[in-house]
């Protein structure tokens, strides 16, 4: 089993495989460099799609037999701005499922820079004084101290690899 994740980054990297570890699946992983096609701060509907293209994307470029896409994102919803990820699965044969990761507000300073220009892990770098953070904890590590940010994806990528590899047949993927 080959599993693609559209991402070289090394906190998508180590998600992926902590999944895969802790749902005993055998796979050879292999990190792909794609672009989401969205733009750099995706916003709202755009996390999804830029989650699937990586997705899809990391599974032709590398010819695995599933491929994962991570994307995060930022939504607004009543008076906050939430941030939040979007793990989509991609098979070679057209199979595709999703999840999604918990959303946490951000602060107003983060949000202000976002509303700038800035992407939320420059953002976080900026307010926070700290450097490379979407590599490392990120926001979420930042602002709650408990959870990383490779914590917050593990859980949506076995959510969107379940059917995948599922023993019943009745919660397997249909061809």
């Amino acid at each position: 089993m080959r599993v693609a994740v559209g991402s070289v980054n090394r906190v998508k990297v180590e998600a992926v495989t902590e999944a895969l570890k802790l749902m005993k699946v055998d796979a050879e992983l292999i990190p792909v460099e794609v672009r989401s096609g969205v733009p750099d701060q995706p916003i709202c509907d755009q996390t999804f799609e830029g989650a699937r293209n990586r997705a899809r994307e990391s599974t032709k470029i590398s010819g695995s037999d599933v491929g994962i896409g991570i994307e995060g994102g930022i939504c607004s919803y009543a008076t906050k701005t939430l941030a939040y990820a979007v793990v989509y699965a991609s098979s070679a044969s057209g199979k595709e499922n999703f999840a999604l990761s918990a959303a946490f507000s951000l602060p107003k300073g983060i949000v202000d820079l976002i509303g700038a220009g800035m992407e939320l892990g420059d953002a976080v770098d900026r307010f926070f004084g700290a450097k490379d953070s979407k590599h490392a904890e990120g926001a979420v590590g930042y602002l709650t101290k408990v959870i990383s940010r490779r914590e917050l994806y593990v859980q949506p990528v076995i959510m969107a690899l379940y059917p995948f590899f599922a023993d019943d047949p009745r919660i397997a993927l249909e061809p």
